[in-house]
């Protein structure tokens, strides 16, 4: 009886030491696989985190390149990139143990990627504006050019034409001066009839007896002219001097005689006859010039003894 319970225990023990060990072996498998899924886990969660932050990185730096280019839109991408390196600096410092927050990053990079759209296809609508008034300036300034060109052509054109203009006018203005025939001089006395006749000796000259015409000029302004003769001796003093006239060259002259005519564009003949002191009337050389509307136009001279 007591052989039969003592086999009996040790079939009992035997048994359980059997479903203990299956029991270890359930739970070390068990343990195994959880371990493997764990460090499988793990691993997806690093992938996970690691690719997030590529993508904000990604991100970050699309939001920088257009702050450099487009200024206007600088504040508002400040702002969103900021929100984006404080989310990667989040997942940077992410535990293991927070693997349920990978849901929510993802959403956020979501949210985040449509703002960039919307901000990107601003972005493109200011990058076409850009180009379109880019290639409105190009156009303007090529107007531009031309207008300046064809300005500097015309500059060029009005230099030569104000050239031309004052080789003409120069030529006018000498065209317009009434030129004269040789002036004729000749010393006179009187007689004691009255009567004047020529003479060669200073000490009988009572008059001078001057003649010339004003030849034909149908470029110059037809009315009245004024013209001037001057008798100067040889130590440059004016004869019988009758007063003091402007000439068009700025200058003065003394006059002996003035004759007012009314000149048609036709030879006009002119006599004057200067009546002087004789003891006035020195041996020597006398120059004998006219002048005509302001103009000196010729001169001789007579020698007296």
């Amino acid at each position: 009886m007591n052989t039969q319970k003592k086999t009996t225990t040790q079939s009992r023990m035997a048994s359980l030491v059997v479903v203990l060990v299956i029991l270890l072996l359930f739970l070390t498998v068990h343990s195994f696989l959880k371990s493997s899924q764990y460090n499988s886990l793990k691993e997806v969660f690093q992938q996970d985190k690691a690719d997030l932050e590529k993508e904000l990185d990604e991100i970050i730096k699309d939001y920088t390149d257009v702050i450099v280019r487009k200024k206007r839109l600088s504040k508002r991408l400040n702002i969103e990139l900021s929100k984006m390196s404080k989310l990667r600096d989040s997942i940077k410092n992410l535990k293991v143990d927070n693997y349920a927050l990978i849901r929510k990053y993802r959403n956020k990079i979501l949210s985040l990627e449509r703002e960039n759209r919307n901000l990107f296809i601003k972005v493109d609508s200011l990058n076409t504006a850009n180009q379109a008034l880019t290639q409105e300036n190009t156009i303007t300034n090529e107007i531009l050019t031309q207008k300046e060109t064809i300005n500097t052509s015309l500059i060029e054109k009005n230099k030569k034409l104000e050239k031309k203009q004052k080789i003409l006018e120069t030529k006018i203005a000498a065209g317009s001066v009434i030129k004269t025939s040789p002036v004729r001089v000749i010393a006179m006395k009187e007689r004691s009839s009255g009567k004047l006749t020529s003479t060669s000796r200073s000490s009988r000259t009572d008059a001078f007896r001057i003649n010339f015409e004003l030849l034909e000029n149908l470029v110059t302004s037809s009315g009245e002219k004024s013209v001037y003769i001057q008798i100067i001796d040889e130590n440059k003093k004016v004869v019988a001097p009758k007063g003091i006239t402007n000439l068009k060259n700025g200058g003065k002259i003394q006059y002996t005689d003035s004759i007012e005519v009314n000149y048609n564009n036709n030879k006009l003949s002119l006599v004057s006859l200067i009546l002087v002191n004789r003891e006035d009337i020195n041996k020597g050389k006398y120059t004998v010039s006219a002048f005509v509307d302001g103009v000196y136009s010729t001169a001789t001279t007579l020698k007296l003894r």
